[in-house]
C-alpha cells in the first residue's frame, strides 16, 4: 500500500527525529511506510464495544 506521506515530508521527519539514515535506507523505509500509517490508524481508532467481542467460556468439568 502506497504512504500517504510524501517522500519530502518522510525525509523531514526522519530528519527531526535526529535519525541518520542514507539515501537507499531512507527510501526503503519510506517504501514500507504505507503499512506503517495503516497500522497507525488501528491503533488509534476507538476500541470494539463489548458487544462485539465474542463470549468465550471455560469450563473444567467433563463434556462442558
Amino acid at each position: 500500500m502506497p504512504p500517504e506521506t510524501t517522500r519530502e515530508e518522510f525525509d523531514a521527519l526522519v530528519a527531526r527525529a535526529g535519525i541518520p539514515l542514507t539515501a537507499e535506507q531512507k527510501a526503503g523505509i519510506h517504501a514500507a511506510w504505507g503499512g506503517i500509517e495503516a497500522m497507525q490508524r488501528l491503533v488509534r481508532a476507538p476500541a470494539p464495544a463489548a458487544e462485539a467481542e465474542p463470549a468465550t467460556t471455560f469450563s473444567t468439568e467433563p463434556g462442558r
